[in-house]
């Protein structure tokens, strides 16, 4: 794992503002911070955005885009769901996915009649889908135009980033009027203490420089309506499936047992270790 070292940056709490924070632990060089004011959690100081850049352009640092991590055939499943609670508010429309990787999402909303745009750093080897357009670079390197866009899908992007409030105004200012965002991201209160080691037996999940923020239900519904998008609702989104059916059915399982968690509290248990949900674009 890279250590980023003198391209790093010091920065304030992203969802308050706040300069104080004390240091919950050191981890391959990387102090992870816990905001004393608002209580989250994140890489301070952190790489630069030319650093992080630099890390997701080589092929041979970036897990995200390799054809083993997450195989399409046990993403497949999964990915169909998602589209159909998106297209309970959306049936049809121009969709962007931010940070796409090989494209497994855009391929599946293709084929349900959405006309499909990918943007991420591939570091010069782009995938191939017909009538696809995929853009090389961060999302303001791209420089769409205003109101471009019916949803915008960015999943498991936003821990990554140098500042995901930055990311979230452009994707307001490309989104056209009552336009949705689907996001998704890890839960922190399942990368350390007692749930990350019930569930991965390990002390934490950190995953500095590549996992920057951190974010908890009530962190990741701040940093959504911050934003001055409309949270609309908590998406659960099925694990993705695994070779041994052992583990499958592990995953199945927990994944029953939070369902119902979530439904018979009326959404206010939200057991899960991913975090995913929809919103509008706001009229504020």
């Amino acid at each position: 794992m890279e250590y980023l070292g003198a391209d790093t940056a010091l920065i304030r709490c992203l969802l308050c503002g706040s300069a104080s924070d004390a240091t919950l632990l050191i981890y391959r060089g990387y102090r992870i911070a816990r905001c004393l004011d608002c209580n989250f959690i994140f890489v301070n100081p952190r790489p630069t955005e030319e650093a992080l850049l630099r890390l997701y352009s080589r092929q041979q640092t970036n897990p995200f885009l390799k054809g083993h991590f997450e195989a399409f055939e046990y993403e497949w499943p999964v990915l169909v769901k998602i589209l159909r609670k998106i297209q309970s508010h959306l049936p049809v429309g121009k969709l962007l996915e931010i940070g796409c990787g090989r494209g497994d999402f855009l391929r599946v909303a293709q084929l349900h009649g959405f006309s499909v745009t990918g943007c991420d750093i591939f570091g010069g080897c782009k995938p191939v889908i017909d009538d696809t357009t995929f853009y090389d670079g961060t999302l303001r390197d791209a420089k769409f135009t205003d109101c471009s866009f019916d949803i915008v899908v960015i999943r498991n992007i936003l821990e990554h980033l140098f500042n995901p409030n930055i990311e979230l105004e452009e994707i307001m200012r490309i989104l056209k009027p009552g336009g949705y965002l689907y996001t998704k991201v890890p839960n922190v209160e399942f990368e350390y203490g007692f749930r990350c080691r019930l569930l991965y037996r390990r002390n934490h999940h950190f995953e500095p420089p590549y996992h920057l923020n951190y974010f908890s239900q009530t962190s990741f519904y701040r940093l959504i309506t911050n934003a001055q998008f409309d949270f609309l609702t908590w998406i659960l989104e099925e694990p993705t499936r695994h070779r041994k059916w052992t583990k499958n059915l592990l995953r199945k399982t927990g994944y029953r047992f939070i369902q119902a968690s979530y439904l018979l509290s009326g959404g206010k248990m939200f057991p899960k270790p991913v975090l995913a949900c929809l919103s509008r674009k706001g009229s504020r």
